[in-house]
């Protein structure tokens, strides 16, 4: 990583700041537009904005005490959380922002890093030096220790801020790193703390993007302490914008839930299975349950429904229910249709005879039932003819019956039926 010298000389005095909940902040922060992803260390790394989920590493947990209910906590040698790539998590302009709080302003270093350097949030370019696709973290400088926020460009190009606030142990800290199309900007507190113009686009390689780490052996010094709400935006928010999460203080950000069924419908044969997945964004489920048709579906608690060797009961309207620290959500339906078999039916000539032909199109390996009737009245008599099992997932059967008999109706059912 590049570091320099802080570059605000005297026209900044050094502030420590100190976390204030705002007195009058009376209800949760309205999440601003553009969020991606948010990950509040609710017990585990799951995004609350979208399906970017990560995973706790190295003894990380995420059951620490936050400033809204827990939080990722990290022992600055083996813990670090980590997301997998996802286009969403590489912005062209972009805000980082979360609270962080540090048990020490040392952690082992690895490779070239400075003393005093902490990973907080780190998502890394196509570099293997200069390397921050986007950085916030802790630096030292001056005897010092302070916020930095940067990024880099393909070619090597870099902006970097260091706070004019120092940083202290013990005490939360709500930061936001800024990048519009043309400056950087890092808030402490709520505040703005520093600004500088950036003249190149942002540059973004395929590595994860990782929380108090930088991913990297050869360049690294992990978070000795504990961050929650870490939140990404793919604009840059406004001061206003900022101030408004950090006055909302334990309050944080409002969590809304809502729910997608996937697929919203589907058409399936008796006998076989199907599957409705859901996709949870806003608030982390604590409890699920599936419903059918209004009615709880018995042992289905999970975030999927899979339903085996399909009756024609199973038919219906699905839902899911959800219980979270948001509160209970309700899915929109999703409908599942059975059909029995697939049915077509031909006439064709064997020599001097002619005979009805059905292609009967179904589950492999179930037994079908093949009724006839000779009319069909509001009662008609149907009458079973054979019991077929499907050797593939098109059978043809031919009825024996000459086609010169009166005329058949056929109907395949669920077998097997009584042959008189």
């Amino acid at each position: 990583m590049k570091y320099e010298v802080p570059r605000l000389g005297g026209l900044l005095a050094a502030l420590a700041f100190s976390l204030t909940l705002a007195a009058s902040a009376r209800d949760c922060a309205p999440p601003p537009p553009g969020l991606v992803g948010w990950w509040p260390g609710e017990g585990n790394a799951y995004d609350a904005a979208g399906t970017n989920n990560g995973t706790l590493q190295g003894g990380a947990t995420a059951s620490a005490a936050g400033v809204v209910g827990s939080a990722f906590g990290f022992d600055g040698t083996n813990g670090y959380v980590q997301i997998p790539d996802a286009p969403q998590l590489r912005p062209t302009n972009l805000t980082i922002e979360a609270w962080v709080r540090f048990d020490s302003l040392d952690s082992p270093g690895l490779g070239g890093a400075f003393p005093g350097e902490q990973y907080i949030v780190f998502k890394q370019n196509s570099r293997s030096n200069t390397f921050e696709g986007f950085f916030l973290g802790k630096g030292r400088a001056g005897g010092r220790d302070l916020f930095i926020f940067g990024v880099s460009s393909a070619s090597g190009q870099s902006a970097e801020l260091d706070s004019a606030a120092s940083v202290a142990t013990n005490v939360w800290y709500h930061l936001a790193g800024a990048r519009g199309s043309n400056y950087l900007q890092l808030y402490v507190n709520g505040q703005l703390d520093s600004q500088t113009n950036v003249s190149f686009p942002q540059d973004y390689g395929t590595n994860a993007l990782c929380f108090g780490t930088s991913g990297q052996a050869y360049w690294d010094r992990k978070l000795k302490g504990t961050l929650d709400e870490v939140s990404l935006y793919n604009r840059a928010l406004s001061s206003n914008e900022v101030a408004a999460i950090y006055s909302a203080g334990s309050l944080g950000k409002c969590r809304t839930s809502s729910i997608v069924l996937l697929p919203p419908a589907q058409l399936s044969y008796y006998g076989s299975s199907a599957t409705f997945t859901s996709v949870v964004s806003g608030a982390f489920p604590s409890s699920y349950q599936w419903q059918k048709d209004g009615q709880a579906v018995a042992s289905a608690t999970n975030a999927a429904l899979t339903l085996t060797n399909l009756q024609l009961t199973n038919a219906g309207s699905y839902t899911l229910w959800i219980t979270s620290a948001a509160g209970n959500s309700t899915s929109p339906p999703a409908m599942l249709n059975l059909k029995v078999a697939d049915l077509s039916i031909a006439l064709v000539t064997t020599g001097a005879q002619s005979v009805a032909e059905l292609t009967i199109g179904g589950v492999a390996n179930r037994v079908y039932g093949i009724r006839q009737t000779a009319d069909l009245n509001p009662s008609p008599a149907w009458v079973g003819l054979t019991n077929v099992t499907l050797t593939a997932a098109t059978n043809v059967w031919d009825d024996p019956a000459p086609a010169t008999l009166p005329g058949r109706f056929y109907q395949v059912v669920p077998g097997p039926i009584p042959i008189p």
